[in-house]
């Protein structure tokens, strides 16, 4: 009878085995849902279409974003994690989703807990942008005028618990200055509105800032990096006006909690081909993305990490969490 049972058990595993490789094997076998936390014309929306075209060719069937924007990214993220997980759905995420366990106390997901991590793809980095009829032509003076007049001076950000709201109060933070705050719909209005000169001063994403500095709609001040970018020699780091500042992003893909560990590794698979494509790889360059590659046992740990950074800015900071 033991023998007997041991038999069974290795037949049970052995049809798992084979159930999982064929469910793998026929996946995908209709378009996949990549959700974008954000607006259109945000740097998670000029990334993922650089990402999915691409994707869509390599796993041979269509990779639609859905644009999901509010509350920092955490809306698209719950509508994420409500998703059936089969492959179908995925979500994009970014510090954004860090820095929402940090800020909101009544979120219907955990973000460590109600996703599968399946790989971080880059590194990107954020400059400091104001209207070009600021006359503070360096991040220097942008710091001396906050500190001699507090509030005057109004910093836009993607909405409160995104990654530029983030990297907006930390610096106030380090830099021991008060900014007035104007929260938008996502990071294209956010950085429309300081085109505009509705707002004086924006952290943007590289990716989103970069054709509006080169067409002069915006001047650039520093990066938010710790030293200077070899992409970005002449541009100032914000440690050199503010030390012990710095401030970067990464982005990533998860999937439902529960999505098959055989699909997770074909789409990253899928993904590591789409990062040897040259094209792919000029147009991340081209906006600064940084290529990571970071598989999912390396990714939980990031996760992890990233999100006890996010809750000790935000108690450094004086947030309160709402």
């Amino acid at each position: 009878m033991r023998k007997l049972s041991i038999l069974a058990l290795a037949s049970g595993l052995a049809v798992t085995g084979l159930v999982g490789t064929g469910v793998a094997q026929e996946y995908p076998d209709r378009p996949i849902t990549w959700i974008v936390p954000s607006s259109p014309g945000s740097a998670f929306d000029v990334i993922s279409r650089i990402f999915t075209p691409k994707l869509s060719e390599v796993l041979g069937q269509s990779v639609v974003i859905q644009n999901i924007t509010g509350a920092g990214g955490t809306i698209g993220a719950a509508t994420a994690a409500e998703a059936k997980p089969d492959g179908y759905t995925v979500l994009f995420v970014n510090a954004n989703h860090t820095a929402g366990e940090a800020l909101y106390k009544n979120l219907t997901y955990d973000l460590l807990e109600s996703f599968d991590p399946i790989v971080r793809l880059t590194n990107s980095y954020f400059v400091f942008v104001v209207n070009p009829s600021i006359e503070e032509q360096t991040l220097d003076e942008v710091v001396a005028r906050a500190k001699e007049h507090p509030g005057e001076i109004n910093y836009a950000s993607a909405g409160v618990g995104s990654v530029t709201f983030m990297c907006g109060e930390l610096f106030k933070s380090v830099a021991d200055i008060d900014m007035t705050h104007i929260p938008y719909e996502g990071g294209g209005p956010a950085v429309a509105s300081v085109v505009s000169g509705e707002t004086d001063f924006y952290c943007a994403p590289y990716s989103t800032g970069k054709p509006f500095i080169e067409d002069g709609k915006v001047r650039a001040l520093a990066v938010s990096s710790g030293e200077r970018l070899s992409f970005l020699p002449d541009l100032p780091s914000a440690s050199e006006a503010v030390p012990d500042f710095a401030f970067i992003s990464w982005h990533g893909l998860v999937a439902p909690k529960g999505t098959p560990p055989e699909i997770r590794e074909k789409i990253r698979t899928a993904l590591i081909e789409t990062f040897d494509d040259p094209k792919v790889k000029e147009q991340l360059a081209a906006i600064g993305e940084e290529i990571v590659n970071e598989g999912p046992e390396e990714f939980a740990a990031f996760l992890k990490n990233e999100v006890a950074t996010m809750k000790k800015i935000v108690e450094d900071a004086g947030i309160a969490p709402q």
